[in-house]
């Protein structure tokens, strides 16, 4: 009798338990961290991305009833294309669940693709490059966009397959201020901009630092670059 009772006796607790929690699927819960990933990375890249989450450690999840909260944390502040993730689930602000989970990010952006067989030292233009929908996870720092096309000269510096990804670590840009060509240097003083001319004694792109030689006084500066042939010295 008395075990009777005992077993009737836990049976009321469990149930009682299971009456006060909520019931978590294993598609909700991917679908709550994809959403977090998604949004996280969009600090990193305005790419469209797609969340593969691996076996789940459950198929059905018990936590306490009330508010929750998913919190989705990594190892790396960047875009990572494979990562495993800790996910922390709350309830009205207590922790009920923390798990690990492996995931695959997937990017897909327009970027410039080879229409043909590229030769090395090739003039890259839209004759033999053009935009293609890709999955550029992999290789998302070093993808060029079609908009590059018209705003910069390009060479490629290998030979490139038909329907292959141009990646800029084998392009050669044309820079906005070249090595010993004639720039415009504006000296800002307190907000006062004084014109002088000049040659470059390096080479960059916008936002990067060249030195200039003024080449009556034959005095070198060191000066931001602001345009094409362009260069802004404070003083």
């Amino acid at each position: 009798m008395k075990k009777l009772l005992l077993t009737t006796l836990i049976a009321l607790i469990t149930t009682a338990n299971f009456a006060c929690a909520a019931t978590l699927s294993d598609s909700y819960v991917r679908e709550e961290i994809k959403k977090q990933i998604i949004q996280q990375n969009k600090r990193y890249t305005d790419a469209d991305l797609e969340v593969i989450i691996a076996n789940m450690p459950f198929s059905t999840m018990y936590v306490p009833d009330g508010k929750l909260k998913f919190v989705v944390t990594s190892n790396f502040d960047k875009f990572a294309p494979r990562d495993i993730k800790k996910v922390f689930i709350y309830s009205n602000g207590k922790l009920a669940k923390e798990f690990i989970v492996s995931v695959r990010t997937l990017a897909y952006k327009d970027v410039l693709c080879a229409r043909n067989q590229i030769e090395r030292d090739s003039l890259l233009t839209s004759a033999n490059v053009g935009p293609r929908r890709m999955e550029v996870s992999l290789q998302l720092d070093n993808i060029l966009t079609p908009d590059m096309l018209n705003k910069k000269q390009m060479v490629s510096k290998k030979w490139f397959r038909e329907g292959e990804i141009i990646d800029r670590r084998f392009v050669k840009i044309k820079p906005d201020v070249e090595r010993n060509s004639d720039v415009q240097a504006y000296f800002n003083s307190n907000g006062v901009l004084i014109r002088i001319n000049g040659k470059s004694m390096g080479e960059g792109m916008i936002g990067d630092y060249v030195n200039i030689q003024n080449q009556t006084y034959k005095r070198t500066y060191r000066g931001r670059v602001i345009g094409e042939n362009k260069v802004l010295i404070n003083i």
